[in-house]
């Protein structure tokens, strides 16, 4: 056996140099860092440590040097490539060129085993298995905190909808109820998407997206509970209808004083709309993207509410007479000789509201106003070449000859104040189908003759059954003032049963917004301000003004016959494919005259031309057609020949005028071919307030 079989040899050779040399004892001196004891271990052969025989890996002297470290489990987060080496380590950079010349290839340290021994191998298993264990534990965590949001925002949703149906109705214990719900389950859903693993999650492809919209839901919704839905809940119970109206007198002081809490409502309601708008809605899981929709949905159902009832609160107390009485002319308009805002000045009556106090003081027939000889107002050089020859600013009868109310509210307002010395403070629109909703909010009137008429009835009864019944057919005569009494009581007690104590509230208002939608109930005011909040509302009765896809059809009964409570309208509008800026359009307008046989006289008879000269029951309309602003006619057609007409411009629109004559068993149909702007704007197809509603159809081919 020769000295190099030997790990460590016993003695120091004298004869050679002194490479295994034992540092004497009592030099070396613990607390000196130069000095370091060199302790040998075995290095450890594929068969065990400290293995022998002609299989042990030897080392010697020389290939370590005289400085060289050991493998030292002591040092087991040493990294020979960091530069870092323990405090006191003598240590010196080994160069290892894989060449053998420290006597044979040395591998790297890893964890105080050199790479790919069996040390290391045992290590990494380790390592991996914990990172697994905690990405198993991070998934656990997120899907954990997905279930409870995706709970949370169901359970938020629901009540949602619950806080706002019993706020709007009155039943505040409810909407209280539910609303502490909504704001502990959108609290809830806030604390469960927040954490460290949600907002790593977040940051992950395809997952990222619906984690950080699912956020976003979240803190919208509870920033809708803590504040607008809490200010909403806070004032319903005192401007709830059964609570604001009481004997014909609203109470306005408490809509005053509620005011500003409403509005702060609507607009932090718009704030929480306008940011679930904008969430991404691409690329979403289902569940993500059913929870958008339904939120988005409900929320800006929730906005539209509020912002009408914060308008409402705007304008309210100042025309319900907060700041002084306001006196207000009231129009109502029989269909049954229609006009371009709904019909004949039949009827009238003056309204004042003093402090929420509202009072119908005079009711009268047409027959109490005057006309004047001369316009008493003046729209300009265009309204007056369109309506100059019905002489609408000087004929109580022709006042609402345009389709734009305010045009006939400033007319009828000024006719009044010229002739009483009333002051007007605005003019309300309203015609038999306003008085049949109206009846349907109170329930059945009585009239004096004991004659009871409900809310299905009350039209036909005044466009229909009255020409009837005040009719001598023996004779052939009208009893025309005994008619006009009879339809000034319908419309009074209509009016003054509606105004009375025993009305509740929310049906009343429930119909009026009915009737506003309709048409049937149109409001102008000389106040701008007020005008505008009216306007959101629909109420205004003005022609459209803007640059979208237009078709709009007025009629004008030209012959004073009573014939358009059988009038039947049909509007298709149909726009094609866009291009080089362009498109064609067709407005198509049929007309049927279901009026029967046996009508009395008055109801048949025309002005325009003596009885036998036409067939009976015959009608005379004047037909105007307004077009898209920037719209080009191409061609007009009747049963598909080509016919005269004038053309004009209102308000914006290219406008077609003709005589139409609807005649029964005899359908009629228009045709308008128009080149027309391409714009992706949805179109807009009014349909004018008539005893029998208009029938509309659009089909627009996609553009832009």
């Amino acid at each position: 056996m020769s000295a190099r079989d030997f790990i460590d040899p016993p003695t120091e050779d004298p004869n050679g140099p002194a490479r295994w040399a034992r540092p004497p004892a009592g030099l070396a001196d613990p607390s000196d860092p130069s000095t370091t004891t060199v302790i040998r271990r075995s290095r450890h052969s594929a068969r065990g440590r400290g293995a022998t025989g002609p299989d042990a890996a030897p080392r010697t002297a020389e290939a370590a040097g005289p400085d060289a470290a050991t493998d030292s489990p002591e040092t087991p987060f040493e990294d020979p490539d960091s530069g870092w080496k323990p405090a006191g380590s003598r240590r010196a950079d080994a160069a290892d060129d894989g060449t053998g010349a420290s006597g044979g290839k040395r591998g790297r340290l890893i964890g105080g085993a050199r790479a790919g021994q069996p040390g290391s191998r045992r290590r990494w298993p380790l390592v991996v298995g914990g990172v697994v264990v905690l990405l198993i534990a991070c998934a656990a965590v997120l899907v954990y905190q997905v279930l409870k949001v995706k709970s949370d925002l169901a359970s938020t949703s629901n009540d949602l909808t619950a806080v706002q149906d019993a706020a709007t109705s009155g039943d505040i214990p409810t909407a209280k109820a539910r609303l502490s719900r909504v704001i502990d389950s959108a609290h809830a859903a806030r604390s469960h998407s927040a954490g460290p693993v949600w907002w790593a999650a977040s940051h992950i492809p395809f997952a990222g997206p619906n984690l950080s919209t699912s956020r976003q839901l979240v803190l919208s919704l509870a920033d809708l509970a803590d504040g607008p839905l809490t200010d909403m809940v806070s004032v319903s119970d005192t401007i709830s209808p059964d609570s604001l109206i009481k004997d014909s007198t609203i109470d306005v002081p408490t809509l005053v004083k509620d005011r500003p809490t409403l509005l702060r409502a609507a607009a932090g309601v718009a704030t929480v709309d306008k940011r679930m708008q904008s969430l991404p809605s691409a690329h979403l899981v289902g569940p993500v993207a059913t929870a958008r929709t339904q939120a988005v949905t409900k929320i800006a159902k929730l906005d539209k509410l509020l912002a009408g009832m914060a308008d409402a609160l705007t304008v309210g107390p100042e025309m319900l007479g907060a700041n002084g009485p306001r006196t207000y002319f009231l129009a109502f308009q029989n269909n049954a000789e229609i006009k371009a805002t709904g019909g004949l000045l039949g009827v009238y009556g003056i309204m004042t509201a003093d402090h929420g106090k509202i009072t119908l003081v005079h009711t009268g027939s047409n027959d109490e106003l005057k006309n004047f000889k001369v316009p008493v107002v003046d729209f300009g050089p265009e309204y007056n070449a369109n309506y100059g020859t019905l002489f609408p600013g000087a004929l109580w009868s022709n006042g609402n000859s345009s389709p734009n109310f305010p045009y006939a509210g400033q007319t009828w307002a000024t006719m009044y104040e010229r002739q009483t010395g009333t002051h007007i403070d605005g003019v309300i629109g309203v015609d038999p189908e306003m008085l049949a909703d109206l009846v349907r909010a109170t329930g059945p009137i009585t009239l004096s003759s004991g004659q009871k008429v409900d809310g299905d009835s009350v039209a036909k009864l005044i466009e229909v059954d009255a020409y009837a019944d005040f009719h001598d057919d023996t004779t052939n005569s009208d009893e025309r003032s005994a008619r006009k009494d009879f339809l000034q009581e319908v419309a009074d007690t209509a009016f003054h049963t509606a105004l009375s104590s025993d009305v509740k509230p929310k049906p009343l208002v429930t119909e009026l917004n009915t009737a506003a939608k309709g048409g049937h109930l149109q409001i102008w005011t000389p106040v701008a301000s007020e005008m505008t909040i009216l306007r959101k509302g629909g109420l205004t009765g003005e022609l459209y003004q803007g640059t979208a896809p237009y078709a709009g059809v007025v009629l004008n009964n030209v012959s004073g016959a009573k014939l358009e409570y059988y009038l039947q309208r049909n509007v298709s509008y149909t726009l094609g494919s866009c291009s080089a800026g362009r498109r064609p359009g067709q407005i198509q307008i049929g007309l049927t005259n279901l009026a029967p046989a046996g009508l009395p006289r008055y109801v048949w008879q025309r002005i325009d031309a003596p009885p036998g000269s036409y067939p009976r029951g015959q009608d005379v309309l004047q037909l105007s057609v307004y077009l898209t602003d920037g719209a080009k006619l191409v061609n007009v057609m009747v049963n598909g020949k080509a016919v005269d007409f004038t053309r004009g411009t209102e308000l914006g629109h290219p406008r077609i005028q003709m005589w139409v004559f609807p005649t029964p068993g005899q359908p009629l149909t228009v045709t308008v071919n128009t080149d027309e702007p391409a714009t992706s704007a949805k179109p807009v197809v009014p349909a004018q307030p008539m005893a029998r509603p208009q029938q509309t159809e659009i089909k627009a081919a996609a553009c832009g």
